[in-house]
């Protein structure tokens, strides 16, 4: 960009113009100040500059010298990047390309309530690619889970965090100790995982809500020669994982060893194999022009014989790896989406020529071949495919060829290879239903208990009103005798003082009566003593 815009401001012919300035210029500090003095300073053999002048002068050529060194350095840059055949020099794959991170948290996943994968259920799948099969990866993961589950990540997105990345996937390379592999998931929460630094990049497995459905590995190579070597200095140690060896060969023999283990050994494994891009890029430059390495035939023949060749070997490796598991597969390999390049352009000549390769060297080895360009063409005729920057495809491109390819696999490599959700779906189809049946039974003995609750609560709240009822009864009663009590006592009372005001008056007649015949007793006695004598 820099190289472009000086083009554009003509900077070649201003840095020319700034060692032709005539006049006096400063070279050092020390030499700045007489071009500020008002006088001009005489010298024999210059013409002197009025000040206005000078001081334009200086502007210009501070501006263009500026200029000039940042163009310098960005085109140093640049054929740093583009150049180191093999090694990847200075290279930082999404150092170019838009929107290279993206940052959020997806859906929480619940951890699976099952460890070991069964025998029966989808085929398997191994990736054994670059950035843009790193991304497929991720969006075929994200293929495994429900609709709420599934991690919406923004269009622009080529290298998303752990923390943003489904969280139904985690390591499945790991050293003697590390469990993280064996975990029934890598996030605690949506925004705490077990992922260490950037090993998501480099190798990174999912599984399925249940046992029937995919698992799905990824591991990224920097290589198709077997015997090569990547400089981990040169890009800055990227897709740098413990335990996982950067030699071509150690890589896949760990990558298929792995992928065994994680799926424990059951059902059939497609693995898929595309070093196209990261080999172009390394051998013939990542951002430059090819023309100087393939303006010829000879070039470009000898260059794609090579490519024929690691791929070649290559395929033998996977090949041989996979044999020693002794377990069922099927070798896929693939071309690539055009990055870019110009119809008719040596460029887009020479990756179209490595994807025809692809297809012959795994055809004529006996295995399969995936025309992923194809297919791309295909989607963007149906407005599915659009790409991120000029290298990789969006999330939901990437999410629509994992569903052409999975019906690829039923078509093109039969019932035992097909990479499907049938099973998986089937699978969570009876999970849902015995949810709901074991809903049903739990709401009837909610609705069991409740009705009993409820037949309690009634015959105790009867037996409240009964109670209440008797007590009141019972008041009502005790209040009457009471009232009665109190009415005969007083009843009693009465009776009591008019019979005892009755004896009173009996009694007082009684005494009358008595005094009276005390009195004729006493008068006849006196009489009869009177008569005596």
């Amino acid at each position: 960009r820099p190289v472009a815009a000086a083009r554009r401001l003509g900077l070649r012919i201003l840095c020319r113009r700034v060692d032709r300035l005539e006049g006096v210029m400063a070279s050092r500090p020390n030499d700045a100040t007489p071009l500020l003095d008002e006088t001009p300073i005489s010298n024999p053999g210059v013409t002197p500059t009025p000040r206005q002048a000078i001081r334009r002068f200086a502007r210009v050529a501070a501006v263009g010298l500026f200029l000039c060194v940042g163009a310098l350095a960005a085109t140093v840059a640049q054929q740093s990047l583009a150049s180191g055949v093999g090694s990847g020099v200075g290279f930082l794959e999404e150092s170019r390309l838009g929107g290279a991170q993206c940052d959020g948290t997806c859906p929480a996943v619940a951890k699976r309530d099952w460890h070991k994968v069964g025998n029966r259920g989808s085929a398997h799948v191994l990736i054994l690619g670059d950035s843009t099969d790193k991304l497929w990866h991720q969006s075929f993961c994200n293929e495994l889970l429900t609709e709420e589950q599934q991690c919406v990540a923004p269009a622009e997105c080529v290298s998303p965090t752990p923390s943003f990345l489904p969280n139904n996937m985690q390591p499945f390379v790991c050293r003697d100790g590390d469990d993280r592999c064996a975990a029934r998931t890598c996030y605690e929460t949506p925004s705490l995982s077990c992922w260490k630094k950037e090993e998501h990049r480099a190798a990174a497995a999912c599984k399925a809500p249940v046992s029937e459905g995919p698992s799905l590995g990824f591991v990224h190579l920097f290589g198709a020669n077997p015997d090569y070597t990547q400089d981990m200095k040169a890009i800055h140690n990227q897709y740098a994982v413990k335990g996982l060896p950067v030699k071509t060969a150690d890589r896949v023999r760990v990558a298929v060893a792995s992928f065994d283990k994680f799926t424990d050994h059951k059902r059939p494994v497609v693995v898929v194999i595309d070093v196209s891009l990261w080999w172009s890029g390394a051998k013939l430059g990542w951002w430059k022009s090819w023309e100087s390495k393939l303006g010829s035939k000879p070039k470009f023949d000898s260059y794609l014989a090579e490519y024929k060749r690691d791929m070649t070997a290559l395929m033998t490796t996977v090949d041989e790896e996979m044999k020693s598991t002794e377990r069922p597969y099927m070798l896929v390999g693939r071309n690539t989406h055009n990055r870019g390049f110009t119809n008719h352009s040596v460029e887009f000549m020479f990756h179209t020529a490595m994807g025809e390769v692809v297809k012959q060297v795994f055809e004529k080895g006996g295995h399969h071949f995936y025309d992923w360009a194809k297919v791309s063409d295909s989607l963007q005729k149906k407005g599915k495919w659009a790409m991120v920057d000029a290298m990789h495809p969006s999330p939901s491109a990437n999410s629509a060829q994992a569903v052409e390819f999975m019906s690829w696999t039923q078509t093109e490599l039969g019932t035992k290879f097909h990479v499907s959700l049938e099973a998986q779906d089937k699978a969570l189809a009876l999970k849902e239903a015995a949810r709901v049946e074991t809903q049903k039974r739990e709401e009837a003995v909610a609705r069991r208990r409740r009705q009993e609750a409820k037949a309690t609560a009634e015959k105790d709240a009867q037996k409240r009103k009964d109670d209440a009822e008797w007590e009141a009864a019972e008041e009502a009663r005790r209040q009457s005798t009471a009232r009665k009590t109190v009415a005969r006592e007083a009843e009693e009372k009465i009776k009591l003082e008019q019979a005892q005001e009755e004896a009173m008056d009996t009694l007082a007649n009684i005494r009358g009566t008595m005094r009276g015949n005390i009195a004729n007793i006493v008068g006849e006695s006196e009489r009869a003593a009177a008569a005596a004598y």
